[in-house]
């Protein structure tokens, strides 16, 4: 009996240390902070490392979370060990339709299926479609019957409201930048290089529309991609993605949106294509030329690009591997 009731009394009190750290783990979230969720580098053994992104902030009381991972699974232990709880985040940023980006946000919605979500302007996940289904001999329409024609024989030219990757989300596909609260800022941008390929005789997908073009060879559409800006006393604190628009554009979006200085750069640079000399300009046409002060590489930024960056900007290179907070005033 005596055992039974000395085992008690321990059991009461591992199970107040363990709710105690997790308490803790759930208020390292502090104002002014990001922490990686997702990435395939860091310190912490604890934590499941695959390649993909995800971070969380707080900024001004509100908590985003920008981008979810390539693995719901993956994603949820993470969050788990870290003790984020998403049922208090206020908002979603997905920075692009790649799966390393946002397959995590399976489990989100699970968590809280009412979150507000921020999705680029993309049709392939969602945003409405401008369609035209005309044909190339407009008068076919009229010569069949009105049980084979569109719409009963209506139009032809029309919106296409699908539901998207993510039914029945609160999900809102962002064209061009906005505030979405105040200080807090979308940066809209396009990759020149990629985008989802789209050819038709003499047609392309342009800017959400189909136009003529004077060509019968293949165009593609730019891949959208979503940016999230702070506005801090030291300057713009900006989050990236994958900077498949090139993290230097991104900057330089930022900056004449907001007018500020660039504080700080945290998120995937994309730079694994790229060799030494190119990694070089783009360090310091970043450092010297758009005057950031701070960047914090991480993602698919890859292993030349940490080296890079950490030598050139030295002190002002952030580590932000997977599990790691840093902090912003």
């Amino acid at each position: 009996m005596k055992n039974q009731h000395l085992f008690s009394i321990l059991w009461f009190f591992l199970a107040l240390n363990l709710s105690i750290g997790q308490q803790r783990s759930a208020l390292d979230l502090r104002e002014g902070s990001i922490t990686n969720l997702y990435d395939a580098f860091g310190k912490n053994a604890n934590l499941v490392q695959d390649f993909g992104f995800s971070c969380i902030t707080k900024f001004h009381g509100k908590i985003i979370l920008f981008d979810a991972g390539s693995n719901a699974e993956t994603f949820k232990k993470n969050v788990k060990s870290l003790g984020v709880d998403l049922r208090k985040i206020d908002a979603v940023v997905v920075s692009h339709g790649h799966f390393d980006h946002l397959n995590g946000i399976d489990y989100v919605l699970k968590v809280n299926p009412k979150v507000k979500i921020y999705f680029p302007f993309d049709i392939f996940w969602g945003a409405p479609v401008p369609f035209d289904a005309t044909g190339q001999d407009t008068t076919a329409r009229d010569a069949l019957p009105v049980h084979m024609r569109y719409f009963g024989g209506g139009k032809t030219k029309f919106q296409i409201m699908q539901s998207g990757r993510f039914w029945h989300a609160n999900i809102e596909f962002v064209k061009t930048s906005v505030e979405i609260a105040p200080g807090m800022r979308l940066v809209a941008t396009n990759s020149p290089f990629m985008g989802y390929f789209s050819g038709y005789p003499n047609k392309s997908f342009v800017e959400g529309q189909f136009q003529n073009v004077d060509n019968s060879h293949y165009r593609y559409t730019n891949l959208p991609e979503l940016s999230l800006s702070l506005q801090t006393d030291q300057g713009e604190v900006v989050i990236v993605g994958c900077s498949h628009s090139g993290v230097e554009r991104i900057v330089e979006q930022t900056k004449r949106e907001t007018k500020r200085n660039i504080e700080l750069v945290m998120g995937g640079f994309h730079l694994l294509p790229f060799d030494d000399q190119t990694i070089k300009e783009i360090c310091n046409y970043l450092k010297n030329d758009l005057d950031v002060h701070r960047v914090a590489p991480a993602h698919c930024t890859g292993h030349l690009g940490f080296k890079i960056f950490s030598e050139v900007y030295q002190s002002d290179y952030l580590f932000v591997g997977l599990g790691e907070t840093i902090s912003f005033k």
